[in-house]
């Protein structure tokens, strides 16, 4: 047995995706500008998101939300 526990492979998300898991996490859309900042008022914790993103978000910039969200990725991915 390893001693490391695995973690769930990062997989690509839908900017619209993304948004829908930020929401049913707790978090509010508090302002639009360039960027549309989300706060969740129990973590006090804010969520920049460019609305450039078309398709996917990147992986590096999705593996940073995450971090930011204080969340694990399955507890991302469960949402």
């Amino acid at each position: 047995m390893s001693k490391f526990l695995s973690m769930p492979k990062l997989k690509s998300v839908s900017y619209n995706e993304f948004v829908r898991k930020l929401l049913k996490a707790g978090y509010l859309p508090i302002r639009k500008s360039k960027h549309t900042i989300y706060l969740n008022t129990k973590k006090q914790i804010t969520i920049p998101i460019s609305h450039k993103h078309k398709n996917d978000i990147p992986k590096g910039l999705l593996n940073k939300l995450i971090k930011e969200m204080r969340i694990s990725r399955e507890e991302f991915y469960n949402l």
